[in-house]
C-alpha cells in the first residue's frame, strides 16, 4: 500500500514539474528582454512638482508626439517649437507666456511654431514692453491647431507664413493688437469662432497669395478694417459678426473670386464694404442664393422670403449682393 501511495506521489510531482517547465510567462515571450516603454510622455512646466521651470526647457527635452503641460504663471520666455508638441496651459486666463526683455530686439515672434501637427492651447500670451515689436504666434509649417487661447499687445497676434498651410484657429481671443491675424501666401486655413476686437488696424488680413481659406463664425470687433483682402483668391467669408469697424469688408490690390455670405455686417462707421472697381467677388452663395445682411438696405421683402427684392450695391465697386438678407442669420455669433 505504501509502495503504490509512494509511486502516485512521484507521478504527480512528475507531472506538476513538467507543466511549470512548459508554461511561459509574459517575461518568457519577450526574447528581446526589452522592457516596454511609453512612447508618449507628459511633460509639467511650472514652480510646483513640476519637470521643468521654462518652457523652452521642456520643449528641448521632449519627443515627437510627448505634450507639455504649463501651471498657472507668468513666463517671461520666447519659445520655439522644431518638434510636433502639444503644449497646453493650466488656465487661459493665469497662464501667461509675458515677454518682457531686458535688451533691445524687434521683430521677433514669442512664439514660433515650425514643426508641423502641433498644438497650443489655454494660454495668454502677451507682450510687456511697448516699445518691442513682436508677433505672437508665428507659424511656419502646417496642420497646427491654435484652441483656445488670449493673444494680446503684440503688431500681429498670429502671423501664418508661405510655408504655412491647413492650420486651424479656433476659439480664441484675439484683441488689442495691431493686426489680429495675417496670412502671407498661406493657405487651406480654417478660422473659426474667435472674438477679435480692438485691433488697430485689421482684425484679418489675408494678404498676397493667401488662397482656399475658410473664414466664419468670428465675431471682428472695433478695427480700422473688420477683414482686409488683398490678391488673395478663392477664400470663403461666412457666417461672421463684422461690427463696429470702420469699414467692414476691404478687398483690393487683384483680390478677386473670393466668396462672402450669409455675414452680419452693423455699425461700420465708414462703410459695409469697399471694393475696388475692377475686381470681381461674389457677395452671395450659390449655392443657397443667401447674400449678407447690410444694416444699410433699404430695399423691401414683398414676398417675404426673407431675401431683399433688390440687390445690395457696394458702393462705388460695381459690384452687388444680388441676394441681400432682411434679417441677420441666427447662427452667426452677435445673432445668438
Amino acid at each position: 500500500m505504501m509502495i503504490i501511495s509512494l509511486t502516485l506521489l512521484i507521478t504527480l510531482l512528475s507531472t506538476i514539474s513538467g507543466c511549470l517547465q512548459q508554461e511561459e510567462t509574459p517575461e518568457d515571450n519577450n526574447h528581446n528582454n526589452t522592457i516596454p516603454v511609453n512612447e508618449n510622455s507628459t511633460i509639467y512646466v511650472g514652480s510646483i512638482y513640476a519637470d521643468y521651470s521654462t518652457i523652452q526647457e521642456a520643449i528641448n527635452a521632449a519627443k515627437n508626439d510627448d505634450t507639455i503641460i504649463v501651471q498657472k504663471g507668468s513666463y517671461n520666455e520666447l519659445i520655439t517649437m522644431n518638434k510636433t508638441i502639444t503644449l497646453i496651459g493650466e488656465d487661459k486666463n493665469t497662464t501667461i507666456i509675458d515677454f518682457n526683455p531686458n535688451y533691445a530686439i524687434s521683430q521677433v515672434p514669442i512664439v514660433n511654431i515650425n514643426a508641423d501637427n502641433c498644438s497650443i492651447e489655454n494660454l495668454h500670451i502677451t507682450l510687456s514692453d511697448n516699445s518691442v515689436i513682436a508677433q505672437g504666434i508665428s507659424i511656419n509649417s502646417k496642420n497646427n491647431i491654435i484652441k483656445n487661447n488670449i493673444i494680446t499687445k503684440v503688431a500681429n497676434g498670429i502671423a501664418l507664413s508661405v510655408y504655412s498651410e491647413s492650420n486651424t484657429i479656433i476659439n480664441n481671443q484675439i484683441k488689442n493688437n495691431l493686426i489680429g491675424i495675417l496670412t502671407s501666401g498661406s493657405m487651406n486655413n480654417n478660422i473659426s469662432n474667435n472674438i477679435f476686437s480692438d485691433n488697430t488696424q485689421y482684425s484679418i488680413y489675408l494678404s498676397i497669395d493667401s488662397d482656399k481659406n475658410n473664414v466664419s463664425f468670428n465675431i471682428m470687433n472695433n478695427s480700422q478694417y473688420g477683414i482686409r483682402v488683398k490678391g488673395a483668391h478663392y477664400n470663403k467669408v461666412y457666417k461672421n459678426c463684422i461690427k463696429n469697424n470702420d469699414v467692414g469688408i476691404y478687398c483690393c490690390c487683384g483680390a478677386e473670386s473670393n466668396y462672402f455670405y450669409n455675414n452680419t455686417l452693423v455699425n461700420n462707421s465708414l462703410r459695409n464694404a469697399y471694393e475696388y472697381s475692377d475686381l470681381f467677388n461674389i457677395w452671395y452663395d450659390y449655392t443657397s442664393s443667401n447674400g449678407n445682411y447690410w444694416d444699410n438696405y433699404t430695399g423691401s421683402d414683398e414676398n417675404h422670403d426673407g431675401i431683399g427684392d433688390t440687390p445690395y450695391k457696394i458702393p462705388d465697386a460695381g459690384n452687388q449682393d444680388s441676394y441681400p438678407l432682411m434679417t441677420p442669420p441666427l447662427d452667426v455669433p452677435c445673432n445668438q
